[in-house]
């Protein structure tokens, strides 16, 4: 088993109990491997430790796969997906289907399998792989155990706590300041964000920590900045559940307009003032 399987092995441990299987999972990971990280779930849940038992699991289709080589997972393959799984299990009481690229659904395709995973039979049991939960649909993220695992040998999530405390300035600045906080803006290094790479995890950290905030608001509840509760919490008292979902669609609006947008700096002043209350679709 290699480095990276070996630390989520460890990682889901906590979260994936023989006694306790939840019925969908929404692996959200920077790692190259998401099928191999799908996989080893599925050792986890059916506690087999072989490879060559998963390599049965999927000659016997109790273990189905749908990798998709373009930017779309039809809807037909969703039905194809159901129609294998009426078949009775060989290995055990349980069959396992990964869908690689959650974000790859479409709104039809998303629809069929929401469906599906809504009204789960007994010992059918779905792995969904991204880069990030935010660009699957709400109602499948919503429905789903979400295992965020991040490879810290890679770069695309930063985690020291210089980067971390800036990113909590960067959004006090906005809560306190509103429409003012350009003007006190001086936690962001925009030489760093010239590189897309960097601003697109920025861009991201910013969406899990309004997703914190939002669950927090819920029901007490973090899934990713834990340690930092009483940030949380400070945003929280800041915003009601509409503000905090203008936020969070106010940084995916520039998230999508990264691309088109060469200009980093004007980008962030455009978050900054989207976040600070001007119309998203504005």
């Amino acid at each position: 088993m290699n480095n990276d399987l070996t630390k989520f092995n460890e990682y889901i441990s906590k979260y994936v109990k023989k006694d306790k299987i939840n019925h969908a999972y929404l692996i959200e990971t920077n790692s190259n491997n998401k099928i191999e990280l799908a996989k080893e779930l599925v050792r986890k849940i059916l506690s087999v430790d072989d490879i060559q038992t998963i390599e049965e699991l999927e000659l016997n289709s109790d273990l189905i796969i749908i990798q998709s080589d373009t930017n779309l997972i039809k809807t037909e393959e969703i039905e194809v997906l159901k129609d294998k799984l009426k078949t009775k299990s060989i290995y055990g009481n349980k069959r396992i289907y990964i869908i690689d690229g959650a974000e790859k659904l479409n709104a039809s395709s998303a629809n069929k399998l929401l469906k599906f995973i809504e009204e789960p039979e007994e010992g059918i049991i779905a792995i969904l792989t991204t880069e990030n939960k935010n660009n699957v649909i709400n109602t499948i993220v919503s429905r789903c155990q979400v295992l965020r695992y991040v490879n810290n040998e890679d770069k695309f999530n930063v985690v020291d706590r210089e980067y971390i405390e800036n990113m909590f300035e960067f959004i006090k600045n906005i809560e306190d300041n509103k429409e003012y906080a350009i003007a006190f803006q001086d936690k962001i290094d925009y030489k760093k964000l010239s590189d897309r790479k960097y601003i697109q995890d920025f861009l991201n950290n910013l969406l899990y920590i309004y997703d914190d905030v939002i669950q927090f608001k819920i029901n007490k509840k973090v899934n990713y900045f834990i340690s930092d509760i009483d940030k949380i919490e400070y945003i929280s008292n800041k915003n009601d559940i509409k503000t905090i979902k203008n936020k969070i669609n106010a940084i995916n609006t520039c998230i999508s307009r990264l691309k088109f947008n060469p200009n980093t700096k004007l980008l962030i002043d455009k978050l900054i003032i989207l976040m600070t209350g001007v119309d998203v679709d504005a």
